[in-house]
């Protein structure tokens, strides 16, 4: 008997009913279609075509064949065409990921709208000079250090950095024999030239902050890492020179068209919000946890919340 009907559900008359029932049935849940708001022209323009013929070409890297574009147009028009009877028959509505991509598309077409805008004279200069930090290159810094192993040394091991850092500081600038004074471990002991973000990629961003703030020409320490303790000895650090408009125009036209589009999305949607008025019911409170999760943290950080005034 199943197999009966599964051969059954292969029959091609038998699939056009089923999706005749389907389609009256989705047409009696949701309505029947509001045919006045169906727009029965479908112009697919030279315009388009030439789009289908460039998508298919950086697809593809060829031309479409005239079968193949054909197959693009058919299929364009049968998606246009479902797309407007679904709208008529309201599928839009209320479904969280049609609203989701629609809100989506209107986004990237403002965002698109936006990038059409081009400075003024003198407004992308300023822009630079508002901004100048971004373009600074990072300064660099070099380094040797020492390390001792917390796990080796144990309790005495801040003891044994401060004896150890007294005897490199009276032998001053580091030699090879120097720097073999502390443990072993998988790290170089001299770092020329890196920057600040090499440095945090290697050793951590703590240790890095710690070692940009040190000066030149002498011994520090203890400075902690992930690794356990470090005794620095700063060779130099080098601050980048100032950043050139010339240099970074297309990074910085980049930025300021960045900004111009956050500045449009918001502009675009006040103006539109403020063609609607709306009205949000008041959420019943003892649906909310915000006043509990408040009090479990304060609960943690072992301080009393705040009474309510």
């Amino acid at each position: 008997m199943r197999n009966r009907l599964i051969q059954l559900a292969k029959e091609p008359l038998i699939q056009f009913l089923l999706i005749g029932a389907c389609i009256y049935g989705a047409a009696e849940l949701y309505g029947a279609p509001d045919e006045a708001v169906i727009d029965r022209t479908i112009v697919v323009d030279a315009g388009r075509i030439e789009t289908f013929i460039s998508e298919w070409q950086r697809r593809w890297n060829r031309p479409p064949t005239r079968q193949e574009l054909d197959r693009v147009i058919e299929n364009f028009v049968r998606e246009d065409i479902l797309y407007r009877q679904a709208v008529a028959m309201g599928l839009n509505e209320d479904d969280p990921v049609t609203r989701r991509r629609m809100a989506q598309k209107l986004e990237f077409l403002t965002n698109d709208i936006a990038l059409f805008k081009e400075p003024a004279e003198g407004e992308l200069e300023q822009f630079f000079e508002d901004t100048i930090e971004l373009y600074r290159e990072p300064g660099l810094i070099s380094f040797s250090q020492v390390f001792l192993n917390p796990d080796a040394r144990e309790d005495s091991t801040l003891d044994d950095a401060a004896a150890l850092l007294a005897q490199l500081k009276a032998a001053g600038v580091p030699d090879p024999a120097t720097l073999e004074a502390g443990d072993r471990v998988m790290l170089q002991s001299y770092y020329p030239q890196v920057s600040e973000l090499d440095i945090r990629r290697w050793l951590g961003s703590g240790f890095s902050e710690a070692v940009m703030e040190l000066a030149p020409e002498r011994w520090h320490g203890p400075v902690l890492s992930g690794y356990g303790v470090h005794l620095v000895y700063v060779y130099s650090r080098e601050e980048a020179p100032p950043p050139v408009f010339a240099d970074v125009r297309q990074v910085v036209l980049e930025n300021w068209q960045s900004e111009q589009q956050e500045k449009f999305q918001v502009e675009f949607f006040e103006s539109l919000k403020s063609r609607y008025d709306i009205v949000i019911a008041e959420p019943p409170a003892d649906r909310l946890i915000e006043g509990r999760a408040n009090a479990t943290m304060d609960e943690k950080s072992g301080s009393k919340p705040e009474p309510a005034s």
